[in-house]
């Protein structure tokens, strides 16, 4: 999957986030938005896996570039940050390993199972942490700058 070509990439994360939005009724004004920021994710997940990094890191940094990406664009557009980062890491999540993981264990392969659902639940948290790391950041900076202005001594 990682070896096809770029431009593969680009238009079915690009969809694959849109579509998402969709489904979720996100504003029409943020679709086109949200499918350049899923597109980013999954490029740069796609970049550093195929510069060496292992699975999680590349995608703890991917789902941070796309926390990032929503984070900035829900303050220029004034909508939620969730309008831009859940469908912008729709593409990250690993569906192969969740489906793998179901298919070891209906053939009763239950070594496999466990060690291709142990690397998915630890994907699916680095995509978790990478996008809670980056919130965390931008919601303390939110709040420390509130209680700046509105502080008179």
């Amino acid at each position: 999957m990682i070896d096809l070509p770029l431009s593969i990439h680009i238009i079915f994360s690009f969809l694959a986030a849109i579509g998402f939005a969709i489904f979720n009724c996100a504003p029409v004004v943020s679709l086109i938005p949200t499918g350049i920021i899923g597109t980013f994710g999954w490029v740069f997940y796609v970049l550093l896996n195929r510069a060496g990094l292992d699975v999680m890191t590349s995608n703890f940094l991917a789902a941070s570039l796309v926390a990032i990406c929503g984070e900035l664009l829900a303050r220029v557009m004034k909508k939620p940050s969730t309008v831009f980062v859940i469908p912008g890491v729709i593409p990250l999540i690993p569906g192969l390993g969740l489906y793998n993981t179901m298919f070891y264990l209906v053939q009763n392969n239950f070594n496999s199972a466990i060690a291709t659902g142990t690397t998915t639940i630890f994907v699916g948290g680095s995509i978790s942490l990478g996008v809670l790391v980056v919130s965390s950041i931008f919601r303390t900076y939110s709040i420390l700058k509130y209680v700046k202005i509105n502080h008179k001594p």
